[in-house]
């Protein structure tokens, strides 16, 4: 019996093990992304009914501990928030939209934008440019 259950110990911790290593191909802009759903969820948060967002990064002070990633890439600049930009209602978000938050290099080099739709969607300098942008 302890032989048995020995043997399925090592194979569980082998199976895991296996199963969590992280050896290459992975989603290089993965900590990016989580930082833009973050800065979602933030927005989201503050949108008003009337589909005004937030107009500064104190708006986000009191969800700061729940979304701290998203917080701080808004706190730090490096990721660039329109300001009293708000998402879509639930009933009227789905693919695309307007920019509403992006990585601070977007417009030069290309990255990772949000739009008001609650897509996060990675472009191009060119691509950038030419997206419809929230007033």
């Amino acid at each position: 019996m302890i032989r048995i259950l020995s043997r399925l110990v090592i194979a569980w911790t082998l199976v895991v093990g296996v199963g969590c290593s992280k050896t290459g191909g992975g989603d290089a802009g993965a900590p990016q992304k989580t930082s833009l759903q973050e800065v979602a969820d933030l927005i989201r948060s503050t949108t008003l009914p009337n589909g005004k967002g937030p107009a500064k990064v104190a708006d986000f002070d009191k969800l700061q501990s729940t979304y701290y990633s998203g917080y701080q890439a808004v706190k730090s600049g490096d990721v660039v928030v329109v300001w009293g930009a708000g998402m879509k209602g639930e009933g009227a978000s789905g693919k695309g939209g307007e920019v509403i938050a992006y990585e601070k290099d977007a417009p030069n080099s290309g990255g990772y934008v949000l739009l008001n739709s609650g897509e996060i969607k990675q472009m191009s300098a060119d691509e950038f440019k030419s997206a419809p942008k929230a007033k």
